[in-house]
């Protein structure tokens, strides 16, 4: 139940970003466009759009934020010497190195979030990656190119440890 409202909140969350965006490009274009004005953008004779395209545009916003974040967010398992315990330090430097800080920790995962506040608020406050203690693989699972990247340097950084 949990995880369909968190993928509900993203999904919200991804269309208020577009709608912004996409209302940021328009006044752009209103403001830099000589004798445009926001009534011309959509008017059926001489617009930037054409007439009934306005629904269409946000139809397109709602199914791109209602499938983002199904491909931004992942799971990937990590496979490294040991378990999570053996390696815990190296594993907390590496999110540290990457920008990260702990943030919640239990006997099953730990949590780890950006520390930069402007990174997580230009993230929606979406930027947790949690990741799972016990045997190799550990498992992460949070944003996706984040996740690649610390699965990556968390592998390198156990290799070396065991070097």
């Amino acid at each position: 139940m949990w995880t369909i409202m968190k993928y509900l909140i993203r999904s919200v969350k991804y269309f208020f970003s577009f709608a912004i965006v996409f209302g940021l490009i328009i006044a752009i274009l209103v403001l830099t466009t000589d004798g445009a004005s926001l009534s011309t953008v959509f008017s059926p004779e001489n617009g930037l759009f054409k007439a009934g395209s306005f629904p269409k545009i946000m139809i397109f916003f709602v199914a791109v934020a209602a499938l983002y974040p199904a491909l931004s967010y992942v799971k990937k398992e990590t496979f490294i010497t040991g378990t999570y315990q053996e390696n815990e330090e190296t594993i907390k430097r590496v999110f540290d190195n990457y920008g990260y800080e702990l943030v919640s920790e239990d006997s099953e995962s730990a949590t780890f979030r950006i520390k930069s506040k402007m990174t997580r608020f230009m993230r929606m406050y979406e930027d947790a990656i949690t990741i799972t203690k016990g045997e190799s693989p550990l498992i992460l699972s949070g944003y996706r190119r984040d996740i690649f990247r610390l699965a990556s340097g968390i592998q390198y950084a156990a290799l070396k440890r065991d070097e």
